[in-house]
Parts: C-alpha cells; structure tokens; sequence
C-alpha cells in the first residue's frame, strides 16, 4: 500500500470518527424530557394570577375581652363580631320592616347589620322615615332626610381600591368618584387617622345607660370588623374595649333595641333576641332597614 493510499483510508477514518461522535453528541432529547420542557414553557408563558383575597368574611361568635376600670374594677365584656374584607364584599339596602326572617336564610349574604339612626315621619316615602345619613351602596344611593344629622355627623366608606376611610360629614359630589360604598350619619367614637371638624356634632352624646352597642370597627390589617356587644355595656367601657382592640377607628351607627348582627344560618334573629335586645320590650325593635353584605365578584 502506497504513502498516498494509506494517508486517504487515515483521513476517512479519522471523518467518521469525527462524525460518529458528532451525532452522538446530536442525540434527540427523550419523551419524558420534552414534557417537562413543554410545561416549564407553559407555565412560564401563563398570565399572572390575581392575588387571592383574605377569606372575605370570618365570623367570630361569643368572644370575650376583659376590660380593667380605674378603679381597680375588672369586666369581661361579651360580644359577637364578623370581619369582612372591604375590596372584596358589596353592601346593600335591605329595606322593609320586619324582614329579620327573610334575612335569617337568606343563602347569598354573608351577613346583615345594623345601619344609621332614622327618624319617624309621616307622608315621606313609602316607609314613612328619614335617614339621618346619606347612603351611596352597591344597589343605589338614598338621601339622608334630615339634612342636618347627616351634615353633623361621620361616615364610612370603602374607596374605588376597595379600602376603608372612616372620615365626617355628608355625601358629597367628589365622593361620588372617590367612594364605591358610603354609609353617613354615624358617631365618630375614635378616628386616630383624622380629627373631627368644628362642624361635627355627633349621634350620641353622655350616655349614662348601659345596653347593647353595635360598632364598625377600622381594623389595623384594613379590615372592616361589625361587632355587637352583650347587653348592659356602659359608654364609658365601651371606649376602654375599642383603645384595647387597637382599632384605627371605631364609629357608631344605630344600637340597643335597634342592633342587629344576623349571620345567615349561624347567629339568626329570634324572638328571645328581640327580647335581649330590647330589655323585655320587642315591640320597640322594629327598624325598616338593614345594610345586607355579599360577595363581591371582582376587587
């Protein structure tokens, strides 16, 4: 074999040597490896999700808090709350007297509660009262009928970003825009956020008695917490119980024989409530209203 012959068959090997190892190298990747890659692709390529809400209502029946007096004295002071995220819930007008039994198994709300003060007035509306503060819900707006109260007093409202402002004074044409909910004419127990104005002259004034007291509390994670106390609770305690909760604000609306907290199937009203609430006389609870709270579908 000639020097020439011998250097072509070394150039051929040493090609599909080369190429060999080329291919192997080029191998294709396996079916188990082309679905990962096919879901790692997917999922990176996939729309990011909504944050999921915090549980949008969380009821917390028959608590306890033990308040110190002054005087050395010690309360436990009883009371049932629900806590609902305010970006994620609407609130309606449940209007007609006598309609705590409908309210009772009503199977889309989450809760009902008690709204502001009214007053009685004959030939206004079909049911004969005026509102004591403006209310701009998620079913319509109604306007406050005596103008005065609704003026003098606070509100609570929940902004187009779904948060919580606890501020005083009317409905105003700039809340329209502001404020997706708005419920007026509350008593402005404590607003560490935002002083009361000069014009300011609440619901309640000293109030010696002690009863059952509804509050809508601003909570520091930015809920909105509606608590109904046990009977027989003093102004006095029930502002030590709202300094010990730590609220960022606690208004007032309606209360004693008026109060109402109704949890669907959980906490319903009775005629032994009627009883509690009222001190022996439930002729005196009837109201025409109630602020009816349900999911809402989009933040």
């Amino acid at each position: 074999m000639n020097i020439r012959l011998k250097a072509m068959i070394a150039v051929l090997v040493g090609g599909l040597s080369s190429f060999t190892f080329w291919m192997n190298r080029q191998k294709p990747i396996s079916h188990h490896q082309q679905i990962i890659g096919k879901v790692a692709n997917s999922i990176s390529q996939a729309p990011r999700m909504k944050s999921a809400p915090r549980k949008i209502a969380r009821f917390l029946p028959d608590q306890t808090l033990l308040i110190k007096r002054p005087d050395g004295t010690q309360i436990n002071l009883k009371y049932s709350s629900m806590i609902l995220d305010p970006a994620w819930i609407d609130i309606e007008y449940f209007e007609g007297w006598n309609r705590e039994g409908e309210a009772n198994h009503d199977k889309h709300a989450l809760v009902f509660f008690t709204g502001p003060t009214f007053e009685k007035k004959l030939r206004r509306e079909e049911l004969e009262i005026a509102l004591h503060g403006d209310l701009l819900l998620s079913n319509g707006q109604w306007t406050a009928g005596n103008r005065a109260a609704a003026r003098g007093r606070a509100f609570m409202a929940v902004s187009q970003k779904g948060e919580l402002v606890f501020g005083y004074g009317d409905l105003k044409r700039e809340h329209r825009r502001l404020y997706r909910l708005f419920i007026g004419g509350l008593h402005a127990f404590t607003n560490h956020q935002q002083s009361a104005p000069d014009d300011y002259t609440g619901v309640y004034g000293e109030m010696k008695l002690a009863d059952v007291r509804m509050i809508y509390g601003y909570r520091p994670d930015g809920d909105l917490e509606v608590i109904e106390s046990a009977d027989g609770v003093h102004f006095a305690d029930l502002r030590r119980f709202v300094d010990k909760r730590e609220f960022v604000a606690a208004y007032l609306p309606d209360h004693a024989s008026k109060s109402r907290l109704i949890v669907p199937g959980k906490r319903l009203w009775t005629v032994e409530q009627a009883e509690w609430v009222s001190g022996g006389k439930p002729s005196i609870t009837q109201i025409p209203f109630m602020l009816r709270v349900v999911p809402k579908s989009e933040p």
